[in-house]
């Protein structure tokens, strides 16, 4: 999200948005969304992750509290936890 909003001509979200919600893959990682070192779930593969899938359920998070707090600035969001940006969303 971060990337596109500082490079809008980017077309990468592209590569890694997928908006269906799946429960079964979110339950995977939802107790390790305030943890450091999760490249697995970020990059996928790990216990069948898609490719990317932090990626896209990251973006579509940020994008839900964009959505809803639109003057929010990017020092204000970015310093956020993700449990603050999933609960103030429409996470």
């Amino acid at each position: 999200m971060f990337e596109t909003l500082v490079y809008p001509d980017t077309n990468s979200k592209e590569l890694v948005l997928d908006e269906s919600f799946n429960k079964e893959y979110w339950s995977k990682i939802e107790t390790y969304l305030e943890s450091s070192g999760t490249n697995e779930f970020i990059l996928g593969g790990y216990e069948g992750l898609p490719d990317y899938y932090g990626y896209s359920e990251g973006y579509k998070m940020i994008r839900s509290y964009l959505n809803l707090h639109p003057d929010t600035t990017v020092e204000e969001w970015t310093s956020k936890s993700t449990r603050e940006i999933l609960e103030e969303g429409n996470g």
